[in-house]
Parts: structure tokens; C-alpha cells; sequence
């Protein structure tokens, strides 16, 4: 099966996991709109059986494991934004959020807060014109702030919405750190801390580095690093759990967690039962709270 390189991206990949993985009869976490995000190409494979399992099945199974965490992320992302809105947080900024469905998902929670999704232009376009061509309304409540953010800091392409910088937000940055080099991880870091309210809360999944990593992680961790290679989106940064958080704290914040992201593997199989594809010890996740 040939696959599209630089027409799907790392986005759309990770909402054709977080769709498939629907099929399950006790999902880790569940999307329905991951479907149609994905794109027309993917789509088509979702709904041919013979296509499906070739890729989810031969094609990608070096890398399935990977997608196991991109599940985990997304619902601990979640967890972890509605407690903060019972704690009183009231805007969610969404950065590089690619095909992120949390808008359309949760209504419920949209009700009670503003949601900022910054993306490239781009990308977002793409996503934009899915989500017209599939009807989908969009709230009032719903923001999309078409940024390059590697020229533009968080703050300043808020400047110009409903956002407001004297309140506490709930900012997620999933699937991003990893194509962000160490300096551009501490400065959109220190400007959210600075340009934000006290009590704003940051969560981020990123790459542990060779040396903290499970040694059995080694070829899956390759075939990774290869798979967004050939897709024009390489890599850039791998931490230690003490790296990451003394990153962190550097640029203003204070941790609330900060651990292997395998550590949840426990609570979550406990809700769905066994996984069907065991979680690689090779990524870190952080909550952490501007100082």
C-alpha cells in the first residue's frame, strides 16, 4: 500500500488513530468526530475493510504502539481540563491543535468556558473547511486563531480576540513539543507565563530521551522518528523527566506532575480492561502551573 507523505499530516495521522481506535468495544477515549478531520484519503481507508487492515494492520504496526500515548495524552489533557474548570478556569487555549474535536465533542463543557484553538494557517484552513463541508456549527464560545507560531508568541496572536490576559487559563500543547527545539519550548513557555493570569495551568506530552526510555523502545522509537521525518515534520527534542521540568520551572512555572506517561497504563486499563496495544515507555507528560 503507498502511502501519501507530505498530503497527511502528523495531525490528520493521529485523528485516523484516535478514529479507529473507536472500534473498540471499551475505547480509552472516544471521538467520533476524529472521522471526518482526518481527511477524505484516510476516511476511505476507515470505511474499506481490506484498506484498514492493511495499514492499521501491516503498514503502521511498527508505530501503533505510539498511538496508545496519543490516546492517553487526549484524555488526560481532558481530565485535567475539567478539573480545572471546577476549580474556576474559564478559557482553554488549544495550541497547534491540528484535528482536535474538543469543541464539538464536549458542548457540555463549552458551555461553561472559552476555547482559543491556535494553529498554523494552514492547517487550520484545512480544518475549517471539513468542518463547514460536514455542517458542523460552531459555537460562540469558539475561537480560531490562524497564527505561525514560531514567528507570533501566544500572547500576541490572543491580543486580538476575546481572550482575556489578567484571567487563568487552561493551555494544552499535545503533539507539539516534539518539533519544538529546547529554546523554542522555554520561550512560548516563559511568554504564557508571563502574559497570562496567575493560576494558569499548562499540560504537554513530550519525547524522554534515549537514556530514560525503556531499552525495548529502541526500533519503535526509530520507525517513529522516521515516519514524521519522511513526512517533513522531523523531531527536534527529547528530555529527561528532571530536563523537562527544570525547563519548565526556568520559564515560570511550578509542577503539579511530571511522569512517564506508561504510569497511567494502570488506572485506565482498570476502567477498559487490557489495551490492545501495550503503550512504549518512551514519552513524559507534565502538568504544571504558573509560579
Amino acid at each position: 500500500m503507498s502511502l501519501p507523505k507530505h498530503s497527511v499530516s502528523t495531525a490528520e495521522w493521529a485523528a485516523a488513530g484516535r478514529a479507529w481506535h473507536l472500534r473498540n468495544t471499551l475505547p480509552l477515549f472516544e471521538d467520533p468526530y476524529a472521522e471526518v478531520l482526518c481527511g477524505r484519503f484516510l476516511r476511505l481507508v476507515l470505511h474499506t475493510p481490506p484498506l484498514q487492515w492493511l495499514l492499521f494492520k501491516v503498514v503502521l504496526t511498527p508505530i501503533l504502539p505510539a498511538t496508545m500515548c496519543v490516546l492517553m495524552r487526549a484524555r488526560y489533557a481532558e481530565e485535567s481540563l475539567e478539573q480545572a474548570i471546577r476549580q474556576g478556569i474559564r478559557q482553554y487555549v488549544i495550541l497547534g491543535a491540528g484535528m482536535d474535536s474538543f469543541a464539538f465533542r464536549r458542548a457540555d463543557l463549552l458551555e461553561r468556558i472559552t476555547a482559543f484553538e491556535l494553529d498554523h494557517p494552514v492547517t487550520q484552513a484545512k480544518k475549517l473547511s471539513r468542518i463547514r463541508k460536514a455542517g458542523w456549527n460552531i459555537s460562540a464560545n469558539h475561537h480560531f486563531v490562524a497564527v505561525d507560531l514560531s514567528e507570533v508568541s501566544v500572547t500576541d496572536a490572543l491580543a486580538n480576540t476575546p481572550f482575556d490576559s489578567t484571567a487563568p487559563a487552561f493551555v494544552s500543547l499535545l503533539g507539539v513539543s516534539y518539533y519544538l527545539t529546547p529554546e523554542d519550548l522555554s520561550t512560548a513557555a516563559r511568554g504564557i507565563a508571563k502574559g497570562m493570569g496567575p493560576g494558569t495551568r499548562m499540560v504537554l506530552d513530550y519525547l524522554l530521551d534515549p537514556e530514560s526510555s525503556d531499552p525495548e523502545t529502541v526500533t519503535t522509537r526509530h520507525r517513529m522518528l522516521s515516519f514524521v521525518e519522511k513526512r517533513g515534520e522531523p523531531m527536534r527534542s527529547s528530555y529527561s523527566l528532571e530536563g523537562l521540568q527544570a525547563l519548565m520551572e526556568g520559564a515560570g512555572f511550578r509542577t503539579g506532575e511530571n511522569f512517564r506517561m506508561t504510569d497511567l497504563t494502570d488506572d485506565y486499563t482498570r476502567d477498559i480492561g487490557p489495551v490492545e496495544v501495550k503503550p512504549p515507555d518512551m514519552f513524559g507528560f507534565g502538568n504544571f502551573e504558573v509560579a
